[in-house]
């Protein structure tokens, strides 16, 4: 084995062709001068984006986000999901308006140190009941999912109903198809 050595063999080597600026460039001619690169910059910024009103931008962006929305969101088991917490009453659709109050409460520190403590303790029980309410919703949930769709994956639908149980209902996207009480 000869990793350092040179082959003894090598005696006929070959010629390197002759590397011209034709052969690099090709024989034909450009036909407009090289653009300065503030019209580069001006033709790329042009084909990225067409020149719309505000209006109609955010319109587009809006309706590209629920189309990618609705195509994450369209599998039965989340389809299911969504109904699933739809259809009831959850104490954590009161978290985010319960955390704002005890976030207040809590500020009122110099005022009353009692109010702030009792909010602390407050906050700490909501939270707990709060995970209680959801960890029961998700073993009925792999209840209902197991007698209706039995070969669905639960991947990921864990936290897709914890997220959604715990935004208020108005704010829900996509929004609610069904009412509370309804059957999913």
């Amino acid at each position: 084995m000869a990793f350092f050595r040179r082959k003894s063999d090598s005696s006929v080597v070959e010629e390197p062709e002759q590397v011209t600026v034709e052969s690099l460039n090709g024989t034909r001619k450009k036909g407009a001068p090289t653009p300065t690169r503030k019209q580069a910059e001006a033709a790329r910024r042009e084909r990225l984006t067409r020149p719309v009103d505000k209006k109609e931008a955010a319109r587009q962006q809006r309706t590209e986000r629920q189309r990618q929305i609705l195509a994450q969101d369209q599998t039965p088991e989340k389809q299911l999901a969504r109904d699933f917490v739809d259809s009831g009453r959850h104490i954590g659709e009161f978290l985010l308006p319960g955390m704002i109050i005890i976030l207040a409460a809590t500020f009122a520190y110099q005022i009353a140190p009692a109010i702030s403590m009792y909010g602390t303790v407050l906050m700490y029980v909501f939270i707990a009941a709060v995970l209680v309410d959801l960890f029961v919703m998700w073993g009925r949930f792999k209840k209902v999912l197991a007698q209706r769709l039995p070969k669905a994956s639960t991947r990921g639908l864990m936290f897709y109903m914890f997220n959604r149980s715990i935004q208020i209902r108005r704010f829900r996207r996509p929004a609610p198809r069904i009412k509370r009480g309804d059957a999913y």
